[in-house]
This record gives C-alpha cells, structure tokens and sequence, in this order.
C-alpha cells in the first residue's frame, strides 16, 4: 500500500500535468528515499520526520552505493519537490532540502543515436515492409516529438500542401499546442502510410488517429516501446527507448548548425535552457575527438 503522503504528492503532480514518465521517476525516487529513512529512524514515512541531515546522509548513502552523480542529483531534485510540497502545503515549519547541494559532476549531453545507427534502424523498418513503422519511426526522428504526442495524433492533425507540410501538436507537455513542420523524409513516410492506411478500408469509417494498433484501438506509448525494441533489438543498437530518438533529432539539428531557439521550438520547451544540455558534447563526441589525435 503506498504511503498516505506521497499518494497526496502524485495526486498533485497529476494535477499540475506533469507526464507520466516524470511521476514515474518521482515514486520510484520518494519509494527508495522512505524506505531507507524508515530503516534509520525505525518508524513510518512521514514529511515531519525528514531532517536535513537525513538528506545529506541520503546523498551520502547514494554515493557510496556507486550512484551516478546525475542519479544523485535526480533523487535529490525528486526529494527536494516533495519537501517544498510538504512545506507549501502546511505539512512541514520549514523545507529541510532548502539548502542541500547537488553533486557536482560532468554534464554529458544525453544518449542519441550515431548516423550508422539511425540508418540500421531504418533498414530494419524498412526490411518489415510495414509502412506504419516506418512512418512512426521517421517521425520521431525528423520531428523530435514526444511518444506521447505521436500516440495522441489524428488526421486532422496532419496539414500538407505539396511538397510541405505540418503537424499539429494538441497533445503536448502541460497541454501547450504547438505546430512542427515535416521535412520531405518525414512527410514522404507519413504520406505511404497514409495513403495506405485507405487503400485497405475505403468501406470502413474515417479514421480519427492515425496511428492504431493490431487490435484497431489507437496506438498507446507502450506499443510504441515495444515497436522500438523489437526493430533496435534486429539492428543490434542496445538500451533505446522512443525518447532516444527525440534526443537523436536535437542532436542532429544542433550538430547541423541550427539556432538553439529554433531548436526549442521544434520540441517544445519553454525554455532554452532545456534545450542546451543538446549542445554539451555526448561519451561519444569525446570519444571521436580524442581518437583524432591517436596513433594508431
């Protein structure tokens, strides 16, 4: 049974419109946090009994379990919501994570796909034949939308004029809309797909979604990691998920050239500071650059 305060926490984040995929994070940081403090001061979670102390041996606790400073830093961000929460909402005098420091610790930009990847994920859609994969996987990487604005798309949606076109985001964070265009790569799989999707029922009723899956209910987030897996698995690229292929289209842009504000256009955030940690240089980057220097 989940604790009464941290059920009271979710309820709040949920109805602040945070994703699904942060409260996720969230509880799995809190759950971890309350049952470690529960075993140090042997009673029952509650925001009254957190100390700062407790949250310096947390971080302590966390490092020497040989927790990644950035795993550090989310748990403690994950802790520090909820305190200020607690506080806010008349629980607790005072925030006991108020002047907790984060770790300190290299800023890497996030895992994207390499240009030999991206391409062997293609020919492994391709290789099925199955225009709506592709047509799902060359938008996630030519548009950097969220799965979950993908899964929410209908047809009224999608706007073209010849060679143009763009798609209406209704469904995106915090529920702000916004248009993204479609380069000719994207609006050529989407167009196949499309065209497709009415050659097999011209009988049947207009679609609204436009994407479904096998049993013709709309496709949900979790088809679509699933979809990924099995088409990363038959290229060989290990440990993607659909937000890797976000990740991959802002790195493209950023290494292309493109503004930065652009950038944070086209994916949605309010800020470009968000947007930013795309320009720090990934594991890989580093790697390229030290082996140009090697002998061998």
């Amino acid at each position: 049974i989940m604790n009464t305060y941290l059920q009271d926490f979710l309820d709040h984040l949920y109805d602040h419109d945070k994703s699904e995929q942060t409260i996720r994070a969230y509880l799995s940081d809190l759950s971890t946090f309350s049952h470690w403090l529960e075993l140090q001061v042997d009673e029952s979670f509650s925001p009254q009994i957190v100390t700062p102390l407790d949250i310096v041996n947390y971080r302590k606790w966390l490092k020497e379990n040989g927790k990644k400073s950035t795993t550090i830093n989310r748990h403690l961000a994950s802790l520090s919501s909820f305190c200020k929460w607690s506080y806010q909402s008349g629980l607790v005098p005072s925030d006991p994570s108020e002047n907790i420091k984060s770790i300190a610790g290299e800023t890497l930009g996030p895992k994207s796909l390499e240009r030999k990847e991206q391409l062997a994920l293609v020919r492994a859609v391709q290789r099925s034949g199955r225009k709506r994969d592709l047509a799902i996987i060359n938008l996630l990487l030519h548009t950097g939308i969220r799965v979950s604005e993908l899964c929410h798309l209908k047809t009224d949606d999608i706007i073209t004029d010849g060679r143009k076109g763009i798609i209406k985001v209704t469904h995106g964070k915090g529920n702000k809309a916004r248009h993204v265009p479609l380069n000719s790569t994207a609006l050529k799989s989407l167009g196949m797909h499309i065209a497709s999707e009415e050659d097999k029922s011209s009988s049947k009723k207009r679609s609204t979604h436009v994407f479904y899956g096998q049993k013709g209910q709309p496709l949900t987030v979790r088809g679509v990691r699933h979809l990924i897996k099995k088409y990363s698995y038959e290229a060989k690229i290990v440990g993607i998920s659909p937000h890797t292929l976000r990740h991959t289209c802002a790195k493209n842009l950023i290494d292309a050239g493109q503004p930065i504000d652009r950038v944070a256009k086209i994916l949605g955030h309010s800020s470009i500071n968000t947007t930013s940690i795309y320009t720090m240089p990934t594991e890989s980057d580093l790697q390229k650059t030290l082996q140009s220097i090697s002998w061998e």
